[in-house]
């Protein structure tokens, strides 16, 4: 289960999100943290294409815009205000997530000097059949939607017609209102996104979950944490019961397994109190925690850290070919037993302060036997057996006194700035001026004194940010939502995303995307061919390509194939025809659609009544 010397217990990102067999997406909601757009993109090819996240396919300008194309009305992804990363390389394919993402900053809370944190990492996803039919998966992670090699989890489970735990469902529900009230009136198409949310809440009503698991059968309990009064409280948990009188209070066995920690939680736990015949606990975490807390806050406890070698690269716990990368533990999980009733926690919930009591979080509580699961078999898939053998990739370690990091601090004050600039209000408004576009952004309140400069998305040409600017005749595929902020100190900076909600974006800018992608009739057939899933065409057209024939580049030799191809497309799979409208409504360019295509199509989309 938690095996980290075995490849088989590893779980690809996309495989989470592919359909059932026979189901395609209708639609889904994530959540996230820190967010990658490139991430992001290829997601969609698993929402899109039921394709695997390693596909080839992701190189293919062409795949990409199908999979964009059939799922941007579909998914709708919450992130962290000021927490959507730069792609290395931005390309106008981007610009069609931008409908897709909505980010919440929530409002600052007592007791704490920072922002709290959207810190949910879920998806609630719904499937639909030929027929009709509906199926549903709900997936908790700790990891974000970004590309980070740190060891993360996840867990996932679909409905079932003969369960019976609808009752569990209402948690999910209660997380979906939530993120329906952060569909504020500035964000992009707020009234159908609420209204998705809306009709997704309603037919989760009554929906039963199963975890299809012998161990922990369908003993589970959904715990959404900050959403209001909706809320689950883990000061009420036996995790976390404050209450010293009652049975919850004491255990046998107590795992945190969590990559950031607050003394507080590590000093809670460690109290005397808890104890009863026999007790252990096991405290696993990041090195640079280790400044969190004293010796005596965690005198009961053995702490474990990753090795450096481990944290350098992979290659101790694993003969698979990968490269060589920086990661540590970003998993976020919490065992606890007591008698013969065994607690697995997992999620997005680090044991924080911040994380219990302010941020927005989703975990899981999974109940079983201590004869099926408990702290020893978690460990021994961690240790890769006893603790003292040599191939545990981690080591006993203890707390100690930490040096000022003056270069952690100063990033996490920029990581603050980022976050202050996007609660303030903005908005942008676009103009057309001589076949070009201007963009006057207003921003209101005051902004930090930091050196901060912005600038739209695709064109890299900051200014320094004012309350009132323009950027001045930009081209079609630089106008967006997206614009990057970069605040500095000394030699140190922070880069980020922030979207501004924006007026007067041109409606013609999805056919530039497209224009951008299908640009001469090569590409045109190649998308054609991908849509209506002629493999053959699509590797002959590869290998002509590769050898040079420069009359198959140009598109002709493949049409009579593609013809036929449609032929049988109608009659079995007639949805794909129906596909092809939204390219031939998006192609502005001449000569790339050949007039014989056009008439085609027509004659198909009367044939089998297409909109």
């Amino acid at each position: 289960m938690f095996k980290t010397n075995d490849t088989r217990s590893r779980v690809n990102y996309g495989n989470i999100l592919l359909p059932p067999e026979g189901y395609t997406l209708n639609f889904a909601v994530g959540t996230t943290y820190s967010l990658d757009l490139e991430a992001l993109t290829t997601v969609c090819l698993s929402l899109g294409l039921a394709e695997d996240t390693d596909s080839a396919l992701l190189q293919n300008p062409v795949s990409m815009l199908n999979a964009l194309q059939k799922v941007s009305e579909k998914v709708l992804i919450f992130c962290e205000a000021g927490q959507i990363k730069m792609p290395g390389a931005p390309n106008a394919l981007s610009l069609m997530l931008e409908k897709m993402i909505v980010p919440i900053a929530l409002p600052k809370a007592r007791g704490i000097n920072h922002y709290p944190a959207f810190h949910s990492k879920t998806w609630i996803l719904q499937y639909v059949n030929a027929e009709g039919e509906y199926c549903y998966r709900f997936a908790v992670l700790s990891r974000n939607l970004t590309f980070d090699r740190s060891w993360d989890v996840s867990f996932s489970m679909d409905s079932s017609k003969t369960a019976k735990t609808a009752k569990k469902t209402q948690p999910i529900i209660e997380h979906l209102e939530f993120l329906r009230n952060q569909v504020k009136p500035t964000i992009q198409n707020a009234r159908a996104k609420r209204s998705a949310l809306r009709r997704l809440c309603e037919s989760l009503d009554g929906v039963s979950f199963s975890t299809d698991s012998k161990e922990f059968g369908d003993d589970f309990e959904i715990m959404p944490l900050g959403i209001g009064s909706g809320a689950y409280d883990m000061n009420k948990d036996p995790l976390l019961c404050q209450k010293q009188w009652i049975a919850d209070y004491s255990f046998h066995e107590l795992v945190v397994f969590s990559p950031f920690v607050s003394g507080s939680l590590i000093e809670y736990w460690n109290k005397p109190e808890h104890s009863l015949t026999g007790t252990t606990r096991t405290l696993i975490t990041r090195k640079s925690e280790l400044s969190k807390f004293t010796a005596e806050q965690c005198s009961r406890f053995q702490v474990y850290t990753l090795k450096d070698d481990i944290v350098d690269g992979e290659e101790a716990v694993s003969d698979e070919a990968v490269e060589k990368q920086k990661q540590d533990i970003h998993a976020k999980i919490f065992l606890r037993k007591k008698y013969s009733d065994v607690d697995l926690y997992l999620g997005s919930m680090n044991a924080t302060y911040s994380a219990v009591n302010k941020n927005v979080e989703m975990m899981i509580r999974l109940r079983t036997k201590n004869r099926y699961y408990n702290s020893d078999m978690f460990l021994q898939d961690l240790f890769c057996g006893k603790a003292d053998n040599p191939q545990n990739p981690f080591e006993l370690s203890s707390p100690k006194e930490a040096l000022p990091d003056p270069a952690q601090e100063t990033t996490n004050h920029l990581e603050q700035v980022v976050k202050a600039i996007c609660r303030l209000p903005m908005k942008a408004v676009v103009t057309e001026r001589d076949g070009k576009y201007d963009v006057s952004l207003e921003i209101g309140g005051h902004i930090p004194d930091e050196a901060i400069t912005i600038t739209p998305f695709r064109r890299n040409v900051p200014m320094r940010i004012e309350n009132t600017m323009v950027f001045p005749q930009l081209d079609i595929l630089q106008v967006s939502e997206f614009y990057m902020v970069r605040v500095e100190s000394e030699d140190m900076a922070v880069e980020r995303i922030v979207m501004v909600p924006t007026t007067g974006i041109p409606e013609e800018r999805e056919n530039a995307v497209v224009n951008s992608v299908v640009k001469d009739k090569r590409t045109f057939v190649e998308y054609v061919a991908f849509v209506l899933g002629d493999s053959y065409l699509l590797s002959l057209m590869e290998e002509r390509t590769l050898a040079g024939a420069g009359s198959w580049n140009s598109g002709h030799e493949s049409l009579p194939a593609l013809y036929e191809k449609m032929l049988k497309t109608a009659l079995e799979e007639p949805e794909k025809i129906g596909e092809l409208g939204y390219l031939l409504q998006m192609i502005t360019k001449e000569d790339i659609v050949p007039d014989e295509f056009r008439d085609l199509y027509a004659t198909f989309k009367k044939t089998l009544r297409l909109k």
